[in-house]
């Protein structure tokens, strides 16, 4: 009994009675910024970091001869339409993270138009992240026009 009032005394002391004595929870990052840094971050990644993950493995039978092997002098084709689609995948990433990174440094009406830019060319691509770029560009403008 004495070591369950104890316990309660001691907690008593070390968690705050009053909402304000309570340690105050760190500021939130900025939605915006903290968005184009994930955006960024997302158009940086490697485009074959997923085939990296698909563990192929090609397991080898010894002491058989194999069959139907590839001429290595026949000319062929190189890759498959998966990694033909990663590398344009990678190539349209590259062109929005000029537009982002414009928008980062605050040069808020060349990166919109880039991003628009980049719509026009590639509407398939990454349709919502580009619409919530050209929706916070937007505002972002609007609201250093009605700072000024």
């Amino acid at each position: 009994m004495k070591l369950i009032l104890s316990i309660a005394i001691a907690a008593a002391l070390v968690i705050p009675a009053r909402a304000e004595d309570a340690p105050k929870p760190a500021p939130a990052k900025s939605g915006w910024a903290a968005f184009l840094k994930n955006i960024r971050d997302g158009l940086s990644q490697s485009a074959v970091s997923g085939e990296r993950k698909k563990g192929r493995a090609v397991a080898a039978v010894r002491g058989k001869k194999q069959k139907n092997m590839a001429d290595p002098n026949e000319p062929s084709l190189k890759g498959d339409k998966s990694s033909a689609k990663a590398k344009t995948e990678a190539q349209y990433d590259a062109e929005l993270e000029v537009s982002v990174a414009l928008l980062e440094k605050g040069e808020l009406e060349k990166g919109l138009e880039g991003i628009e830019k980049f719509k026009i060319a590639h509407p398939k691509h990454r349709m919502d992240d580009v619409e919530k770029l050209i929706e916070g560009a937007k505002a972002a403008i609007a609201e250093k026009g009605a700072a000024k």
